[in-house]
Protein backbone atom coordinates (compact mmCIF):
# COMPACT_ATOMS: atom_id res chain seq x y z
CA UNK A 1 0.00 0.00 0.00
CA UNK A 2 1.49 3.88 -0.87
CA UNK A 3 0.88 5.79 1.75
CA UNK A 4 1.95 9.85 1.70
CA UNK A 5 3.04 11.86 4.46
CA UNK A 6 3.08 15.06 5.06
CA UNK A 7 6.56 16.94 5.19
CA UNK A 8 7.18 17.93 8.72
CA UNK A 9 7.05 21.79 7.68
CA UNK A 10 3.20 20.92 6.23
CA UNK A 11 1.88 19.10 9.36
CA UNK A 12 3.29 22.11 11.61
CA UNK A 13 2.01 24.87 9.46
CA UNK A 14 -1.54 23.43 9.82
CA UNK A 15 -2.11 22.86 13.44
CA UNK A 16 -0.64 26.49 13.31
CA UNK A 17 -3.37 27.50 11.15
CA UNK A 18 -5.80 25.62 13.46
CA UNK A 19 -4.35 26.66 16.35
CA UNK A 20 -4.91 30.38 15.65
CA UNK A 21 -8.08 29.86 13.93
CA UNK A 22 -9.48 28.48 17.37
CA UNK A 23 -8.17 30.79 19.90
CA UNK A 24 -9.21 33.47 20.84
CA UNK A 25 -8.89 37.21 19.37
CA UNK A 26 -5.84 39.05 20.73
CA UNK A 27 -7.32 41.95 23.11
CA UNK A 28 -10.69 40.22 23.89
CA UNK A 29 -10.87 38.92 27.77
CA UNK A 30 -10.31 35.16 28.38
CA UNK A 31 -13.76 33.20 29.15
CA UNK A 32 -14.04 32.43 32.67
CA UNK A 33 -17.66 30.66 31.77
CA UNK A 34 -17.45 27.14 31.71
CA UNK A 35 -19.24 26.20 28.21
CA UNK A 36 -22.23 23.93 28.27
CA UNK A 37 -21.89 20.16 26.98
CA UNK A 38 -22.78 20.27 23.94
CA UNK A 39 -25.45 17.32 24.26
CA UNK A 40 -27.42 18.93 26.81
CA UNK A 41 -28.30 22.84 24.81
CA UNK A 42 -31.12 21.42 22.06
CA UNK A 43 -30.66 23.41 19.21
CA UNK A 44 -33.01 26.27 18.68
CA UNK A 45 -35.11 25.85 15.11
CA UNK A 46 -34.22 29.05 13.39
CA UNK A 47 -37.64 30.11 11.31
CA UNK A 48 -37.21 30.37 7.43
CA UNK A 49 -37.17 34.07 6.49
CA UNK A 50 -40.31 35.49 5.41
CA UNK A 51 -40.56 36.21 1.68
CA UNK A 52 -40.46 39.69 0.53
CA UNK A 53 -43.77 41.20 -0.18
CA UNK A 54 -44.58 43.66 -3.17
CA UNK A 55 -45.76 46.71 -2.37
CA UNK A 56 -48.75 48.24 -5.15
CA UNK A 57 -48.97 51.82 -6.34
CA UNK A 58 -52.23 51.28 -8.22
CA UNK A 59 -55.79 51.61 -6.00
CA UNK A 60 -57.15 48.65 -3.85
CA UNK A 61 -59.11 45.67 -6.00
CA UNK A 62 -61.72 45.82 -3.25
CA UNK A 63 -61.49 45.71 0.56
CA UNK A 64 -59.89 42.01 0.59
CA UNK A 65 -56.81 44.07 -1.39
CA UNK A 66 -54.40 43.89 1.92
CA UNK A 67 -51.17 44.66 -0.04
CA UNK A 68 -48.54 47.16 1.27
CA UNK A 69 -48.17 50.38 -1.00
CA UNK A 70 -45.28 51.91 -2.04
CA UNK A 71 -43.90 54.70 -0.17
CA UNK A 72 -43.73 53.15 3.22
CA UNK A 73 -46.11 52.87 6.29
CA UNK A 74 -47.35 56.91 5.76
CA UNK A 75 -51.06 57.36 6.35
CA UNK A 76 -52.35 58.77 2.75
CA UNK A 77 -56.20 59.64 3.42
CA UNK A 78 -57.87 58.57 0.17
CA UNK A 79 -58.90 61.14 -2.49
CA UNK A 80 -63.00 61.61 -1.65
CA UNK A 81 -65.23 59.54 -4.07
CA UNK A 82 -68.29 62.31 -3.76
CA UNK A 83 -68.81 64.32 -7.28
CA UNK A 84 -70.59 67.16 -8.22
CA UNK A 85 -72.17 65.69 -11.44
CA UNK A 86 -73.42 68.24 -14.46
CA UNK A 87 -74.19 66.88 -17.68
CA UNK A 88 -77.04 65.18 -19.61
CA UNK A 89 -78.59 66.73 -22.93
CA UNK A 90 -82.31 65.44 -22.85
CA UNK A 91 -83.17 65.52 -19.29
CA UNK A 92 -79.79 67.39 -17.88
CA UNK A 93 -78.96 66.93 -14.14
CA UNK A 94 -77.03 68.53 -11.76
CA UNK A 95 -76.36 66.86 -8.60
CA UNK A 96 -73.98 65.45 -6.10
CA UNK A 97 -73.07 61.77 -5.78
CA UNK A 98 -71.52 60.62 -2.66
CA UNK A 99 -69.83 57.98 -3.64
CA UNK A 100 -69.35 57.41 -6.98
CA UNK A 101 -67.81 53.44 -6.36
CA UNK A 102 -71.24 52.34 -5.33
CA UNK A 103 -74.88 52.14 -6.76
CA UNK A 104 -76.24 55.90 -7.74
CA UNK A 105 -79.14 57.06 -9.35
CA UNK A 106 -78.94 60.51 -11.19
CA UNK A 107 -82.54 62.51 -11.36
CA UNK A 108 -83.28 64.94 -14.42
CA UNK A 109 -86.79 66.39 -14.50
CA UNK A 110 -88.37 63.54 -16.15
CA UNK A 111 -85.98 60.23 -15.63
CA UNK A 112 -84.00 58.93 -12.94
CA UNK A 113 -80.96 56.28 -14.27
CA UNK A 114 -79.67 54.19 -11.76
CA UNK A 115 -76.14 53.76 -12.22
CA UNK A 116 -74.15 50.19 -11.04
CA UNK A 117 -71.43 51.94 -9.63
CA UNK A 118 -67.63 52.61 -10.00
CA UNK A 119 -65.50 53.99 -13.15
CA UNK A 120 -67.26 51.17 -15.72
CA UNK A 121 -70.57 49.73 -15.50
CA UNK A 122 -74.32 49.75 -16.44
CA UNK A 123 -77.43 52.18 -16.34
CA UNK A 124 -80.86 51.76 -16.33
CA UNK A 125 -83.84 54.14 -16.20
CA UNK A 126 -85.83 53.62 -12.54
CA UNK A 127 -87.89 56.53 -13.19
CA UNK A 128 -89.79 57.55 -16.18
CA UNK A 129 -92.35 60.37 -16.69
CA UNK A 130 -96.35 58.89 -15.36
CA UNK A 131 -98.04 59.69 -18.85
CA UNK A 132 -100.99 56.92 -19.56
CA UNK A 133 -100.21 55.65 -22.61
CA UNK A 134 -96.05 56.15 -22.89
CA UNK A 135 -93.55 54.09 -21.58
CA UNK A 136 -89.60 54.63 -21.64
CA UNK A 137 -87.40 51.40 -21.22
CA UNK A 138 -83.56 51.92 -21.74
CA UNK A 139 -80.00 51.05 -20.81
CA UNK A 140 -76.80 50.77 -21.56
CA UNK A 141 -72.73 51.26 -20.40
CA UNK A 142 -70.72 54.23 -18.84
CA UNK A 143 -67.85 54.91 -18.28
CA UNK A 144 -65.84 57.58 -16.06
CA UNK A 145 -61.87 59.08 -16.51
CA UNK A 146 -60.35 61.16 -14.67
CA UNK A 147 -57.13 62.12 -16.98
CA UNK A 148 -55.59 64.19 -14.24
CA UNK A 149 -55.78 62.09 -11.70
CA UNK A 150 -58.42 61.40 -9.29
CA UNK A 151 -58.58 64.45 -7.31
CA UNK A 152 -59.11 66.76 -10.44
CA UNK A 153 -62.86 67.33 -12.68
CA UNK A 154 -63.38 63.73 -15.01
CA UNK A 155 -65.63 62.71 -17.21
CA UNK A 156 -68.31 60.53 -17.78
CA UNK A 157 -69.71 58.66 -21.15
CA UNK A 158 -73.01 56.76 -21.62
CA UNK A 159 -73.52 54.56 -24.50
CA UNK A 160 -76.98 52.55 -25.17
CA UNK A 161 -80.42 53.05 -26.71
CA UNK A 162 -84.00 52.38 -25.53
CA UNK A 163 -87.16 52.27 -26.66
CA UNK A 164 -90.39 54.57 -26.44
CA UNK A 165 -93.77 52.99 -26.89
CA UNK A 166 -96.96 54.85 -27.33
CA UNK A 167 -99.73 52.57 -27.83
CA UNK A 168 -98.82 50.61 -30.82
CA UNK A 169 -96.08 52.84 -31.78
CA UNK A 170 -92.76 51.30 -30.86
CA UNK A 171 -89.58 53.96 -31.49
CA UNK A 172 -85.70 52.90 -30.81
CA UNK A 173 -83.29 55.25 -29.88
CA UNK A 174 -79.80 54.57 -28.99
CA UNK A 175 -76.92 57.42 -28.53
CA UNK A 176 -74.80 58.88 -25.48
CA UNK A 177 -74.72 61.33 -23.04
CA UNK A 178 -71.51 62.81 -21.70
CA UNK A 179 -71.45 64.72 -18.00
CA UNK A 180 -68.93 66.51 -16.13
CA UNK A 181 -67.52 65.19 -12.88
CA UNK A 182 -65.87 67.51 -10.04
CA UNK A 183 -64.80 66.96 -6.54
CA UNK A 184 -67.72 68.00 -4.46
CA UNK A 185 -67.48 70.56 -1.55
CA UNK A 186 -66.93 69.33 2.00
CA UNK A 187 -70.42 69.37 3.77
CA UNK A 188 -72.17 68.59 0.44
CA UNK A 189 -72.33 64.90 1.73
CA UNK A 190 -72.37 63.11 5.27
Amino acid sequence: MNQRHLPAFGFTTLALLTLAACSPQSGSPPSTATPAPAASTPATPVAAPKPDEHCANEPRTDENDKRPRCGGMTSVTPASRAFHIVGGSGDPVDQVVCNIDEKFVLNGKMFGVEFSGGVDGTYKFVRTPNIPGLRWNAGGRYHIEFPDGADKPGTMTTEGGGTTTAGAQTATTSGGEHFTLTQAKAGDCP
